[in-house]
């Protein structure tokens, strides 16, 4: 048996239960922190241990800190400055999600993700849920997508109105989304990534069509394209159709597959359903300038001012003649109906003391006719009494004019229809003209048609009235120098001359009033016409016709050159109505009680006792 020396220990073990131990060198052993003396404890009455104590230090190597991941700012705005800790990645079918904890001053602790590395699939952006209708509040969340009747399924969410989450309820927005961006689709109705939450909203509810198609297509029915054009257009441009997807077996008889085939219904609905929307905000703003208008005009007849602005407006009409082939193989043109036009004169003061006017459309009406219980109809509709109404004097116009303003207005004739209906009156005089081609066109006489020229609106607003009479006489002279007929003439003369000589004071008074409806057809070539044309004879709803010509007004006053300003006001009026339009097709002529004509339907734009049942309901008979 070894024994044991006896002496002082080398070192000390640092187990303070230890203390006093036998203690030995064990050689030394170098480390990355240096060199270390390694001791043996060799207590009495338990095991031996050894422990090191480092003698010397040697510099270590540099350690290189770890890349850490940049904290990002919170999306929530709300968040702007809070803490952000990264948190783990988590890898998807559309790329790889750095996750982030966000931790407020204010406010529970939430997570994020930001795109790490994305697939070629375009991925959308973090946004904001909406908000809960009925729980502002509370806490919204995904929950899955719905509905199989549009081209793609729109998103659903839960809410938790409170912090206990068993307690929730299903909702939808209130316009809900044209479509909604899954990590694993592309958009390609989106010229920019949206968030997982945005896209473009439908026009309304049970519509599969965005506020932006509609608008668009509306502004294009504005303009003179047709139902079909339009709807073509849409389903090209989109690859829709306008029949469900069945999943199972299709069903024999589905009116779907016939509805189909009507591709112009598509425009034709939203024309009827959101013209209204679009006309009331325009028809708004001019009542608002008519209504400032009447103010400064009173405001000036009792201050004694004469007024440079006064109100005036021109009145036209277009007939509407269907032309077809009877059973005999005869030709036939009659009046189906008339489009009555109505336009204001809006003055612009120039920087050198002159008023400038323009001329914008006010209301387009189509009417079975255009009597003078249609053209009451019209200026009950206008709500305000104009200074000067100028128009051709038409038999039902002047007596529209006369027992509707009862004299409260002055009605200039139209110069163009003046000069129009003479010239064509000597055109169907014999003598009075001559074949100047061999197709027929004909020219007036030297004489005549210098005597014409003079009928301007200098020379006119210089006659004082026996210079009108002395006027008439001379063409009467001419043509019985030319051994021609004067009735035709004398007509027209009976027609138009008191109308005019009662007005030339007051055209002397205001020369820069407009004398002629020149301008007016101009605009009706530019505005009205192009949505007549070619399928005038095929309009037979007199409200849904109307509701079209309501765009063409739109489209004077400037409302599609800002197609934002459009949007919202489709956005708005379903947003108003819970995301509700009105149903489509409500808009019908159904037909009367008793036995139709074979072969033909009701058209309520050709019945004219419509018209006079209208007017008597309004006081207006």
């Amino acid at each position: 048996m070894r024994r044991r020396r006896r002496g002082q220990p080398v070192a000390e073990c640092p187990d303070p239960n230890h203390a006093g131990s036998w203690v030995v060198r064990r050689g030394r052993r170098t480390t990355k922190a240096g060199i270390s003396q390694v001791f043996r404890c060799s207590p009495e009455g338990r095991s031996s241990h050894t422990f090191s104590v480092l003698v010397e230090a040697v510099p270590a190597a540099k350690r290189r800190r770890p890349k850490s991941v940049p904290a990002v700012p919170c999306p929530v705005p709300e968040h702007a400055g809070s803490n952000v800790t990264s948190n783990g990645v988590r890898k998807t079918e559309s790329g790889l999600r750095r996750v982030f904890r966000c931790e407020p001053a204010v406010g529970e602790p939430h997570t994020f993700r930001v795109v790490a590395s994305a697939s070629a699939v375009p991925v959308p952006t973090w946004s904001p849920p909406p908000a809960c209708p009925d729980h502002p509040s509370g806490h919204v969340v995904r929950d899955g997508r719905y509905a199989s009747s549009t081209r793609k399924r729109r998103q659903r969410y839960r809410c938790y109105p409170t912090d206990d989450r068993s307690s929730y309820h299903r909702f939808t927005p209130i316009l809900p989304r044209d479509h909604v961006h899954a990590g694993s689709e592309s958009c390609a109705e989106c010229e920019e990534l949206r968030g997982l939450h945005r896209g473009d909203a439908t026009v309304s509810r049970r519509q599969s069509w965005s506020a932006r198609l509609v608008a668009e297509t509306l502004r294009d029915l504005s303009r003179g394209t047709t139902y079909a054009e339009a709807s073509v257009s849409l389903r090209d441009t989109t690859k829709r159709t306008r029949t469900r997807k069945n999943a199972g077996n299709p069903v024999r008889g589905y009116t779907g597959a016939r509805l189909a085939k009507n591709a112009w219904h598509i425009a034709a609905d939203w024309c009827e359903t959101y013209s209204p929307v679009l006309w009331d905000h325009v028809d708004g703003q001019l009542r608002a300038a008519a209504q400032e208008a009447v103010r400064e005009r009173e405001r000036r007849l009792l201050a004694g001012e004469p007024n440079p602005t006064p109100l005036t407006v021109l009145i036209d009409d277009i007939p509407i003649n269907a032309r077809f082939v009877d059973e005999n193989g005869k030709r036939i043109s009659r009046r189906d109906y008339f489009v009555l036009v109505l336009a204001e004169v809006s003055w612009d003061p120039s920087p050198d003391d002159r008023v400038d006017r323009r001329l914008r459309l006010r209301l387009v009406r189509a009417f079975p006719t255009n009597d003078h219980h249609a053209w009451k109809l019209l200026f009950d509709e206008l709500d305000y009494t104009p200074d000067f109404i100028v128009a051709d004097a038409g038999t039902g116009l002047l007596k529209a004019v006369r027992e509707f303003y009862k004299g409260g207005t002055t009605f200039v004739p139209s110069l163009f229809h003046v000069r129009e209906a003479i010239e064509e009156g000597l055109l169907k005089t014999p003598g009075a003209w001559v074949q100047a081609t061999s197709k027929g066109a004909k020219e007036l006489r030297s004489e005549l048609a210098d005597h014409l020229a003079g009928l301007r609106k200098k020379n006119l607003t210089a006659l004082t009235a026996a210079e009108w009479t002395t006027w008439w006489d001379h063409l009467e002279d001419l043509l019985v120098g030319l051994n021609v007929s004067v009735e035709p003439t004398r007509k027209r003369r009976r027609n138009y001359e008191q109308t005019v000589a009662s007005v030339l004071p007051t055209l002397a008074a205001h020369p820069h009033l407009p004398v002629s409806t020149g301008g007016l057809e101009v605009t009706l070539r530019k505005r009205v016409e192009p949505l007549l044309a070619n399928r005038a004879h095929a309009f037979a709803n007199i409200e849904r016709t109307n509701r079209l010509l309501d765009l063409a007004v739109c489209n004077d006053a400037g409302l599609f050159n800002d197609m934002p300003a459009v949007i919202d006001l489709l956005r708005s009026d379903s947003t108003a109505n819970d995301g509700w339009s009105t149903p489509l097709r409500a808009v019908t002529d159904p037909q009367p009680p008793g036995t139709a004509p074979r072969g033909k339907r009701y058209s309520s734009l050709r019945d004219q006792q419509l018209i006079r049942d209208i007017a008597r309901s309004k006081g207006l008979a």
